[in-house]
């Protein structure tokens, strides 16, 4: 499947288990955007104000993806979480 969604992953540099992510999302052909949060204040609050005490953090519309650590993290999970049902998105839907 074509993948057309693009996600957020929240990251932070030096960090082995957001590379393996990158990889992962790669792999699984999903284009997503990276956040640093080192780099960027208001991506680490979005973080803390939902909980979260580690990167890598991987979301789509304000949907959380990953919930569990990201050596079991896999594209069946990520593709159950996904709503393409409700997506609304894209030049389709331009008017």
């Amino acid at each position: 499947m074509s993948v057309s969604i693009r996600l957020q992953l929240y990251t932070q540099p030096n960090c082995d288990f957001c590379d393996m992510m990158k990889m992962k999302l790669n792999e699984w052909g999903y284009k997503f955007e990276v956040i640093n949060i080192k780099e960027q204040d208001w991506a680490k609050e979005f973080l803390k104000t939902r909980g979260h005490k580690t990167v890598p953090q991987l979301y789509w519309h304000n949907t959380h993806l990953n919930k569990v650590d990201t050596i079991n993290f896999t594209r069946e999970m990520l593709e159950e979480t996904l709503d393409y049902e409700s997506y609304i998105g894209g030049v389709e839907n331009f008017r």
